[in-house]
């Protein structure tokens, strides 16, 4: 069930997006890996999955909240809210998915960035691990779709009562412009901290 959970995940990774124009090659800009995975801990994994703490610590961070349609756009027909935050000269958007996938998520809002190492991610995760026995990692996932090459890492734990707990990191890049589709590379990479039920 963990990973039907991160399938469905990939499957909509390439089309959950506001309609943006794609830049690409030497304009693109890096993320600040390290601020995201800070971010991401502060949030998704210290704050989450407590939502009135998260709907707080977004309040306490002046983060702007994102329209219903932005919303929408983003977790298509699922309930749920988000943010648009500035972290010094980076901006990101926080989403909260509420329930059967309850969800907290970090994500890029540059339309087509240029991303780097992913062990400052990692450093995060593997500390939320650590004090959180059971996780195991599943198989990478890899695959095209509309022209972006989606890649995908898990780790994963079940939770009483047929729950299951996920750690994921989506990265998304061009590899053929002339088949994507409008809005399809507006989040080129996400940090998700996620809860669900295998019932």
């Amino acid at each position: 069930m963990m990973m039907l959970a991160a399938a469905l995940l990939l499957q909509a990774a390439a089309t959950t997006a506001p309609p943006t124009t794609p830049v690409a090659g030497p304009a693109a800009v890096a993320i600040d890996i390290a601020r995201m995975a800070a971010l991401y801990d502060e949030v998704c994994l210290q704050t989450f999955p407590i939502d009135a703490a998260v709907d707080a610590l977004m309040i306490r961070k002046k983060a702007t909240p994102m329209t219903a349609a932005h919303v929408k756009v983003t977790l298509r027909d699922d309930p749920g809210r988000g943010w648009t935050l500035r972290e010094g000269d980076q901006v990101y958007d926080v989403v909260l998915e509420l329930p059967p996938f309850h969800a907290c998520s970090v994500r890029t809002s540059d339309p087509m960035v240029a991303t780097g190492d992913l062990q400052p991610y990692r450093a995060v995760a593997d500390a939320f691990m650590a004090s959180h026995r059971g996780f195991t990692a599943g198989e990478p996932m890899d695959m095209i779709r509309g022209g972006i090459k989606i890649h995908a890492e898990m780790q994963g734990r079940p939770l009483p009562g047929k729950l299951f707990e996920n750690l994921l990191v989506v990265e998304q890049k061009v590899v053929d412009a002339a088949l994507l589709e409008p809005g399809s590379v507006s989040s080129p990479l996400r940090f998700v901290h996620q809860i669900g039920t295998g019932q």
